[in-house]
């Protein structure tokens, strides 16, 4: 079995408290992941910004060393990048134990992380490419995307769910058209999030036609931590992996980090399905739409579904505006008066 699994808790789950886990509950959740013998662990972002210790964002991987477990075991670690939050001068030269760096880049930063990646490569790191919202791509604009990344030659291209609008009709039309395209070499990962409770089934799907000689990686997180509505249960696809392919992740080091460490940010923050976050998904748009409009008390879900209704171009759809949310809240409730 060529699929692996990847944890995004520490990354992905960070953008629910601000990446503030606290250094004691970063360390026992890379170490218990380790122990899970989880096949990537994603530690957190590099980024500018003030360094502290309990929170999974660094400027420089030299700030992680000291969080690893003494016994790294079969797993890799991985952190991420989006090039236009992070200058990569501060990156030092990788001494082997942090071995990928994940490139999270919007189109118009493509050159931007094919020069970060570049200069990633020559510090000792392997890269993956993760497209923001490949989903939003038109089919010749993702055929352009994949020469270039063939060019590129990355470990890895991610087809990342940003807005969770990904379908099954949609999963099988883009990774056919990966699959086609993309060279062999290059694994295919997948990045789910469950603005429509698909992520499970998706990721079952992928499975199922993946092609056998294409390596894959699957993307998760420990309970689906992650701004709302939160990402694939890494839980729930590990012991999937074990039960259809033989995989040996240890259910018992997952669910104790979720009882121990996660459980309680979620009862202080939950996150999970919400049907606001469903129709920005139904509508291939930024879910900051939805959480800006759930936050006036004048509003029903109807209203909400009214109102997103009226974000007709592409640009607004990609990219929160908040200014023109503001102005299509105002004149919705102009007309209601």
């Amino acid at each position: 079995m060529n699929t692996k699994l990847l944890d995004c808790t520490l990354r992905d789950g960070g953008h629910v408290n601000k990446a503030m886990f606290g250094r004691a509950n970063i360390c026992q959740i890379i170490e218990g992941l380790t122990e899970a013998k989880m096949d990537f662990i994603e530690l957190g972002f590099l980024r500018d910004g003030t360094f502290s210790p309990d929170q999974a964002l660094y400027n420089d991987v030299s700030q992680i060393y000291e969080l690893l477990p003494e016994k790294q075991g079969s797993g890799e670690y991985t952190v991420m990048i989006r090039p236009d939050w992070y200058d990569i001068r501060q990156l030092s030269v990788s001494d082997g134990r942090i071995s990928t760096i994940r490139f999270a880049f919007y189109y118009k930063d493509y050159r931007l992380m094919e020069e970060y990646s570049r200069i990633a490569v020559s510090q000792g790191y392997r890269f993956i490419c993760n497209p923001v919202n490949i989903l939003g791509y038109p089919d010749e604009q993702l055929k352009e995307l994949l020469s270039r990344i063939n060019a590129l030659h990355p470990e890895q291209l991610t087809m990342v769910d940003t807005y969770g609008s990904m379908t099954f009709s949609k999963l099988h039309h883009l990774y056919g058209m990966i699959e086609e395209r993309l060279d062999k070499d290059i694994r295919i990962g997948l990045h789910l999030h469950e603005n429509q409770s698909l992520s499970f089934g998706l990721a079952q799907e992928f499975l199922r036609i993946k092609d056998s000689g294409r390596a894959a990686v699957i993307d998760a997180s420990l309970l689906g931590m992650g701004r709302i509505p939160g990402n694939l249960c890494i839980e729930l696809i590990a012991d999937y992996m074990n039960e259809t392919f033989g995989r040996c992740y240890q259910m018992d080091k997952l669910y104790q980090l979720i009882g121990d460490q996660i459980q309680p940010i979620k009862e202080k923050i939950p996150w999970g399905y919400s049907p606001a976050y469903y129709i920005t998904a139904k509508y291939g748009m930024h879910r900051s739409y939805a959480e800006w409009l759930l936050e006036k008390d004048d509003l029903r879900l109807t209203d909400i579904d009214h109102i997103l209704q009226e974000i007709k171009e592409k640009k607004y759809r990609d990219e929160f505006n908040r200014s023109y949310i503001e102005d299509l809240y105002q004149a919705y409730k102009d007309g209601k008066e």
